[in-house]
């Protein structure tokens, strides 16, 4: 069975101002807007490459990005992977894997793009 990856760069659901502060509310917007772009589309995975990304995201603004995935889970059911640099990038996306596994979703945080791409390709059993 073949498997449709889509692709999301950081820039598509994360808004930073020039002083590098996260539009949380634009940010919550653009994960609905990809939600509903992709609401028929619901059997794909996602990758998310977030490695050029350099925001601080706090440990609220990472549980609510989580919490938005949640609400439109009919498309955010399939794997998720995220892809980060290392540091305190893995640590968020690890927090915010750890939100989206209790809330039953498959979402793995990744600091190599090969190994997310593996995991994605993995057939489940």
């Amino acid at each position: 069975m073949a498997t449709t990856i889509r692709h999301i760069m950081a820039r598509d659901f994360l808004e930073v101002t020039a002083d590098g502060i996260i539009n949380m509310d634009t940010s919550r917007q653009l994960i609905v807007d990809i939600a509903k772009a992709e609401h028929h589309h619901a059997d794909y995975e996602l990758l998310i490459d977030l490695r050029d990304t350099q925001s601080e995201l706090t440990v609220t603004n990472v549980y609510q990005l989580a919490a938005e995935l949640c609400k439109h889970g009919t498309t955010f059911r399939r794997k998720v992977a995220l892809v980060v640099t290392p540091g305190i990038n893995f640590n968020q996306a690890d927090f915010f894997e750890t939100c989206a596994h209790n809330r039953g979703f498959f979402v793995n945080a990744y600091t190599d793009y090969e190994t997310a791409l593996r995991w994605i390709l993995e057939v489940d059993e």
